[in-house]
Formats: C-alpha cells, sequence, structure tokens
C-alpha cells in the first residue's frame, strides 16, 4: 500500500500523466473492500483517480507476467517476519492471511506501444522495486 502511494507521490511531483493498474488475486469483492479501506486515509482521491483496480482471482494475469509461487520459507523468511514485527510494535497488529501468500507479486511498466519496459518480480511480498526505478521506466531512461 504505502508503495503505490509513494509511486503516485512521485507521479505527482513529476507532473506525469501515467495510469496506474493495481492487479490483486484477491476476489474482486475482498479487493474493493480493501481498496475502500486502505486507500481512503492514504491516498488523494484525485490520485486514486489515476488508478485502476483490477482483481485477477483467475490468475490469468500473474501467469502472463510470470509470477509464480514462492516457497514457505522465503514468504515467511527474516524479512517479512521483520516487517510484521515491526507492524505489531506500532500497535498496527498483524493482518490475518486470507488469500495465498505464497504468490508472487511484482511490478511493471508497459509503454505506449505495449512493451515492457520494466519487468521486477519480487522475491518475496515485500520487494518491490525503488519508485525511481519506475519514473525512469515510465520516462524512458531505463532498461530491463
Amino acid at each position: 500500500m504505502m508503495h503505490l502511494v509513494q509511486l503516485h507521490q512521485a507521479l505527482y511531483e513529476q507532473r506525469m500523466d501515467a495510469p496506474v493498474l493495481a492487479f490483486s488475486f484477491a476476489p474482486a469483492e475482498r479487493f474493493m473492500r480493501w481498496i475502500d479501506l486502505a486507500l481512503e486515509a492514504e491516498m488523494p482521491r484525485e490520485w486514486r483517480a489515476n488508478t485502476r483496480f483490477i482483481a485477477d482471482s483467475s490468475l490469468r494475469i500473474y501467469r502472463a507476467y510470470g509470477l509464480g509461487r514462492n516457497s514457505p520459507l522465503r514468504v515467511y523468511g527474516p524479512r517479512i517476519l521483520l516487517h510484521y514485527a515491526l507492524r505489531w510494535l506500532r500497535g498496527h497488529g498483524i493482518p490475518k492471511v486470507v488469500e495465498d501468500p505464497l504468490q508472487r507479486g511484482g511490478d511493471f511498466v508497459v509503454d505506449a506501444q505495449g512493451r515492457v519496459a520494466l519487468s521486477h518480480v519480487g522475491v518475496d511480498q515485500a520487494d518491490r522495486p525503488p519508485v525511481e526505478r519506475i519514473i525512469a521506466a515510465l520516462s524512458g531512461s531505463s532498461s530491463l
């Protein structure tokens, strides 16, 4: 969630008008509930209007971009456990796992011609490329 807000902040600061697509393998009703709860408080309405949220419970898009599954050790490794420990210490609690925790995520930039300008398949759920790398791909100054 925080990564999505940071990306929109950078797009706003760079005055880039790039639509953002956010995919989830959660069923549509659960994904929409997450959007309503999580984003309403953290993302200005005009940024939200530039984002399309797409439920992909069939995993068709995930498979098309090579997003397979992780091992349990990778999913519950030290980095993720630290993330959850910090959440707990800050009083945010630990979210209940509802969907498949082994499904890999990723970040992709697709240019106007349909070419993949950036491909980042996460090694775990917290692995996202730096926002600066996404902005560079959007501006055409980055390669895969």
